[in-house]
């Protein structure tokens, strides 16, 4: 149990590494990216100092000093994860001095100072009041993170709330494992070191996930934006929207690849920023494509789920719904049903399957 552990662990510190080097080789440094590497470095050292302590000895303590930024660097991530446009400040570098620092202090301090001294009541008590401070601020940032995933969750949907249910469930179910709840009583030192590296293993997994998932679909302000501006709606807003949406359902305007704002504005004889306005205020879009790919995806869903129809290539469907391409479809389409255009046929396909065979 204790070798399969170890070997778990020594797995993360490699993909740690990978890691690492991933984003040095790509030479972005975001707040994302930034804040990953610091995490995997923190999270790497410490995971080495658990498996080689015994062998290392007293300079096990170097490398237990970054075990204190893991915790305060993952908070960074999550939000840099689940906030458009974060930046790291003063106060986020503070939280993370907060915890880093008593653990920096307290090893420096076994490392370099006396071994009478350190074995002190006097020392005992410094290491408590340095012990208490860094779990007070290591909890607050785990709360935090978890806060931030649930950040704006009600109005997520389709991959983005998959991706923030899987981050909140592994961080709650592995938090909860190896902090809150009394099962750890209950186990065994070997066992409770194990369920330890499954965790880490669960959140470093989840985590890697959910880096390349937001590289490949980056938040933007829309949403803020949408919720203002949905606070400002008029009742000629919502009049306007409905004209829009019956335009939209009568004439399948959506259907051409080319439509534009000043498409529908001349239809309408309505200046375009009204247009514009009625679709974000009236109609609760983050704008016009939106409103335009909705349409165009419920479209390409008929197609996809035709029982009648011979099934098509998703390229003719992308361009019969009124894409242009087959990557903006394919994109537009999972992010409004999760699912890519194959897998959603497949879906439909296997239902209908079930329902023929069930009768």
């Amino acid at each position: 149990m204790l070798m399969l552990a170890n070997s778990i662990k020594l797995a993360i510190a490699s993909g740690c590494l990978v890691w690492v080097l991933w984003v040095l080789r790509r030479g972005r440094f975001s707040a994302l990216e930034t804040s990953w590497a610091v995490f995997c470095t923190s999270m790497g050292l410490v995971l080495l100092h658990e498996v080689f302590s015994d062998v290392l000895g007293q300079y096990a303590l170097l490398l237990g000093m970054a075990g204190g930024a893991t915790c305060s660097v993952f908070y960074l991530y999550a939000r840099a994860l689940f906030r458009p446009a974060a930046q790291i400040g003063w106060p986020h570098l503070l939280l993370v001095s907060g915890i880093f620092l008593p653990s920096v202090i307290k090893r420096g301090l076994l490392f370099f100072g006396d071994p009478n001294w350190t074995a002190s009541a006097g020392f005992a008590v410094i290491d408590d009041t340095l012990g208490s401070f860094q779990i007070l601020l290591s909890s607050t940032a785990l709360l935090l993170s978890f806060a931030e995933a649930g950040r704006g969750f009600a109005n997520t949907n389709g991959s983005e709330r998959h991706l923030r249910l899987a981050f909140l469930g592994a961080f709650g179910v592995c938090v909860s494992v190896c902090m809150v709840l009394p099962v750890r009583e209950t186990l065994s030192a070997n066992a409770e070191y194990l369920a330890q590296s499954i965790c880490a293993l669960s959140i470093f997994a989840v985590s890697s996930v959910a880096l390349v998932f937001r590289l490949q679909n980056p938040l933007t302000k829309t949403g803020e934006r949408l919720r203002a501006r949905q606070s400002e709606m008029t009742s000629d807003d919502l009049a306007l929207g409905q004209r829009i949406e019956t335009l939209f359902r009568d004439e399948a305007l959506h259907l051409n690849a080319e439509l534009k704002v000043a498409d529908i504005a001349r239809r309408l004889m309505e200046p375009e920023y009204r247009i514009s306005r009625a679709i974000t205020a009236g109609l609760g879009e983050a704008n016009f494509n939106r409103l335009a790919n909705r349409y165009r995806i419920d479209h390409a869903c008929a197609l996809l789920t035709d029982p009648i129809a011979t099934p098509r290539p998703i390229l003719d469907i992308a361009l019969d719904s009124g894409f242009a391409s087959l990557g903006p479809f394919n994109r537009a389409f999972k992010a409004r049903t999760g699912l890519t255009p194959r897998q959603y046929r497949s879906q439909a396909n296997w239902r209908d399957t079930g329902a023929v065979s069930a009768e």
